[in-house]
């Protein structure tokens, strides 16, 4: 039996990649800083003796080595996670996101881990013309804190990693999700429009790429039981499903989130403006995502109404920023 460890693994993404690892034949360590609890995922791990959740932080060495002797995968979603978290205290970020990243690669080394996959961000190409769809070969403008950490973060990775290391450059994310997250534009607009009946939209001409959290699961899923490595080591994958901007977003939420308020500014509150072209994940490995915005987006709202979600805008644990300022 193979010994896979995911760190960050009861997270946003974290969750659907246990619930998917949960079915194979594999010895499973799960190291989170478990913040946001585990109760979500009990059902997945209260019944099988494969999965082990380990309580740990990345920046404690001895806290990663608990969980990487014997390891023959790792996949690394940890760290602060968005620009709002990583933006409140430059250097914890640093620790979490840049440290950690030296740390995680150190104890991988020691312990002949063969195999590396990265969450990285699309975030690094930071802003570009809206005409121009951008690859894994373009040239990179972060314009935040954390689109840096995450370009530091994969040169570390991909320079000192002595196995086979992949890097997946994730879309913004949305979508439902056992850990489910409101800080992030669809997920926040979904269910502002639910529970509010209106949006407010800043900018709206900027465009992201978007992926939904369990097609980016199952990306890292793919990587893991690809048996090719001249495909995958050393190299860098978008991993997206659509390019819209924020205006054409709001009017899709719109449809099924019928008769509510659009209130549109000029003003931007985010720098980020690109799109990606995610064609080589698909050329070359024969990865495509299952959902598209639409389908995503008529799930997440199906998902709120089922769940309630009444404490969106108190309970701290659905935003990142939020969980990083609790005492």
């Amino acid at each position: 039996m193979k010994r896979l460890v995911i760190i960050g693994g009861a997270g946003y993404i974290g969750s659907h990649l246990l619930d998917l690892v949960s079915q194979k034949d594999l010895e499973i360590y799960v190291l989170d800083c478990n913040y946001f609890g585990y109760e979500h995922l009990s059902d997945i791990y209260e019944n099988n003796d494969n999965i082990t959740m380990f309580d740990g932080d990345i920046r404690n060495t001895a806290d990663v080595a608990g969980v990487m002797e014997g390891a023959d995968c790792v996949i690394h979603l940890a760290g602060l996670v968005g620009d709002p978290a990583c933006s409140l205290d430059e250097d914890v970020t640093w620790l979490h996101n840049i440290q950690s990243t030296n740390t995680i690669v150190d104890i991988a080394n020691y312990y002949k881990v063969k195999r590396l996959i990265y969450a990285s961000s699309c975030s690094v190409y930071g802003a570009a013309p809206s005409d121009v769809t951008l690859n894994e070969g373009s040239y990179l403008n972060p314009v935040s804190l954390y689109a840096r950490t995450k370009i530091d973060s994969e040169r570390i990775f991909l320079d000192k990693f002595d196995g086979c290391c992949t890097i997946l450059r994730l879309a913004t994310v949305f979508g439902a999700s056992r850990r489910m997250r409101f800080d992030l534009v669809a997920n926040l607009f979904t269910i502002q429009a639910l529970k509010k009946g209106n949006l407010s939209v800043f900018g709206g001409t900027q465009y992201r790429p978007f992926i939904h959290c369990e097609d980016a699961a199952k990306a890292f899923l793919h990587i893991m039981e690809y048996e090719n490595e001249s495909h995958i080591d050393r190299q860098v994958y978008n991993v997206s499903c659509a390019n819209t901007n924020i205006r054409s977003l709001a009017s899709l939420i719109s449809d099924y989130v019928p008769d509510i308020k659009m209130k549109f500014s000029t003003t931007t509150e985010d720098d980020r403006n690109y799109r990606v072209s995610a064609e080589k994940i698909n050329w070359m490995l024969g990865y495509s995502p299952k959902h598209d915005l639409q389908s995503g987006i008529s799930h997440m709202v199906h998902y709120i109404k089922a769940k309630g979600f009444d404490d969106w805008e108190e309970n701290n644990l659905y935003y990142n920023h939020k969980v990083i300022c609790m005492p």
